[in-house]
């Protein structure tokens, strides 16, 4: 007889090999295992019989917990042979993953009306989103502030400019017109009338005027014109309505009192004010008993231009010029204009600019803290330059010259940082001799593109204008610096260099001045550099000593080593050899004596002044 098999349970997650043979048998349960329950409570014993290190397994055993990775919701439990319990689990290891819809499923949706719908709507949206983002950022590039350009000079910064103030009739102006529109000269200075108000009363000379212009337009030349609104002459009427009181004209002049008197019996002028013809600026009217002011001549009454009505004549002069055609008034001697009504005495002129050798008899030994440059000329000059510009043809335009002929340094417009008044800001003549001092100069006055004339110990000469020509400022030249050959025939030198005004690099550049070294000298030369990104550089390099100097340019920054001859005058090609676009060594340029040489450069930076 065989040996009976055992029970099996079998519980792994496979199915079980074909070739197991499982034979089920019967054994007894003992008595002893009655007590056997399917209880949890049943499967652990009573307190009292279980020992202290039993009831420490039992208590692990409870917390203990069975973890499998397999989810038993996916078990399936086969049953064998219900007679002897057998049974077997089986666990779906490859269950099938959700794969989403099948094309049949999804194709019941596609013709669906909502889903239709939805889809149209959505892709319509998309699109419509889209060109709406990119509407919106075509909108901001087209809309978005730009960086503005640098506005337009006018015609007067531009420039050339030429003072003909010394040519004293109008056949002699008309004679220079075809030079001046050769020379691409853009205006004049002209004296019209030595008599600034006589226009009031006589208008013969305004109407040869009104001809003059009419001539000048027809060469595109604008007219400044240059007043003197000071005084009068002693002979004029006003003076005398003045003189003896008449009430209109009571306060027309500067009248005062005199002090205490002399030993001869005759007052004393009531303080020490000197005039510029290095006299005492009071004379005494035997008809009135005052004294009265007098900066220039004894014959040229100063005018009182705290008076309104003083104002008011002068506003009917500058009508009258600007109606009858011209672009621009320059005011001389503007800055007596206005004195200290307390008529102070004078201080003694401690500063740099005093004559060494001046006593106090003369002009340049005081101050003139109370004779010049007084708080109430600002708004007086704001005023005319106003009047001039809304009376102008292009009203308020700012293309009307409204400025100061400077004579004496520290210039107005320096003093007075917040003078906007004058159009061109002008500075007194530079006096080109002393290159360092010069430099430091033109560095102060540059920065304000003001109307500048450089001159020179000697008479003015077309190498100087040159350098005038490239500085960023207006230049302003005399009819002599225009040259004319022995043949009669215009020079193209200084028409070539104006019309590098209109290069964008002169016109907008930035700018560098300096005083060079020359090589084996002690000499000094001034050097002025322009130049703008993307644009042909330029320098312009004047020697103002006696003898021919080899300048060093390496100081400049935005000069390469080599440069090119852009142009030089007839004088110095036949000195110098240069001819127009020849290279030359930025360290050893040649510079004839009292000349000026232009080059051109590719700027290597553009490092700002």
């Amino acid at each position: 007889m065989s040996e009976p098999r055992k029970n099996h349970l079998n519980i792994d997650g496979g199915q079980g090999r074909k070739d197991d043979h499982v034979v089920a048998s019967y054994k007894p349960i003992p008595e002893s295992d009655t007590g056997f329950r399917t209880s949890k409570s049943n499967l652990s014993k009573s307190k009292e019989k279980v020992s202290a290190e039993e009831e420490k397994l039992l208590e692990k055993e409870e917390e203990a917990k069975i973890t499998t990775r397999v989810d038993m919701a996916d078990a399936k439990y086969v049953v064998g042979d219900h007679r002897n319990g057998d049974a077997k689990i089986e666990l779906d290891a490859n269950k099938r993953q959700f794969s989403g819809l099948t094309k049949e499923e999804l194709m019941k949706y596609a013709d669906d009306p909502f889903w239709v719908r939805l889809r149209w709507f959505m892709f319509i949206m998309f699109w419509a989103l889209w060109l709406c983002m990119l509407a919106g950022a075509i909108a901001i590039i087209v809309r978005a502030p730009k960086c503005a350009p640098p506005p337009p000079k006018t015609w007067f910064e531009k420039g050339p400019l030429v003072d003909m103030s010394s040519v004293d009739n109008f056949e002699n102006l008309e004679s220079e017109l075809p030079l001046l529109q050769n020379s691409q000269v853009q205006g004049i200075f002209t004296y019209v009338c030595k008599d600034t108000y006589e226009v009031l009363e006589n208008p013969g000379c305004l109407q040869q005027f009104k001809d003059f212009v009419t001539k000048a337009k027809k060469y595109s030349i604008k007219v400044i014109v240059d007043l003197t609104a000071n005084f009068v002459s002693k002979s004029h009427a006003w003076f005398a309505l003045s003189e003896n009181r008449s009430a209109k004209y009571d306060n027309y002049f500067i009248w005062a009192k005199g002090g205490d008197y002399d030993e001869a019996g005759k007052p004393q002028v009531p303080n020490n004010w000197v005039s510029t013809m290095d006299t005492p600026a009071w004379s005494w009217s035997e008809q009135r008993r005052e004294f009265y002011l007098h900066q220039y001549g004894e014959d040229q009454p100063d005018l009182n231009f705290t008076n309104p009505e003083v104002v008011r004549q002068f506003d009917k002069v500058l009508k009258l010029w600007m109606e009858a055609g011209a672009d621009g008034i320059r005011l001389h001697k503007a800055r007596q204009l206005v004195v200290n009504a307390s008529l102070a005495d004078e201080v003694a002129d401690a500063g740099s600019g005093i004559a060494r050798d001046a006593t106090h008899s003369q002009y340049q030994f005081w101050r003139h803290r109370h004779t010049s440059d007084q708080p109430a000329l600002e708004p007086l000059l704001a005023h005319w330059a106003y009047l001039v510009d809304h009376t102008a043809p292009a009203t308020g335009a700012g293309e009307t010259v409204f400025t100061l002929a400077e004579e004496r340094r520290p210039e107005l417009f320096l003093l007075r940082h917040n003078l906007t008044s004058l159009r061109p800001p002008s500075a007194a003549p530079v006096h080109v001799s002393n290159a360092a001092e010069v430099v430091v100069r033109l560095r102060n006055l540059l920065p304000y593109w003001p109307a500048i004339q450089l001159v020179d110990e000697e008479e003015a000469n077309e190498e100087l204008s040159s350098l005038a020509l490239l500085l960023p400022a207006a230049p302003v030249v005399d009819i002599s610096q225009l040259g004319v050959d022995n043949n009669t025939t215009y020079s193209s030198h200084f028409s070539q260099m104006a019309a590098m005004r209109q290069d964008s690099s002169i016109e907008q550049g930035l700018y560098s001045i300096a005083a060079v070294p020359a090589q084996n000298s002690t000499n000094k030369l001034i050097a002025c550099a322009r130049w703008k990104s993307g644009h042909t550089g330029y320098a312009a390099v004047y020697n103002p000593n006696l003898e021919e100097a080899r300048a060093n340019l390496t100081s400049l920054s935005t000069v390469p080593s080599s440069l090119t001859i852009h142009h030089v005058s007839l004088n110095v090609k036949l000195y110098t050899n240069y001819t127009n676009n020849v290279a030359v060594n930025s360290d050893d340029v040649l510079v004839p004596p009292k000349s000026t040489v232009v080059l051109s450069y590719v700027p290597k930076t553009t490092v700002e002044n």
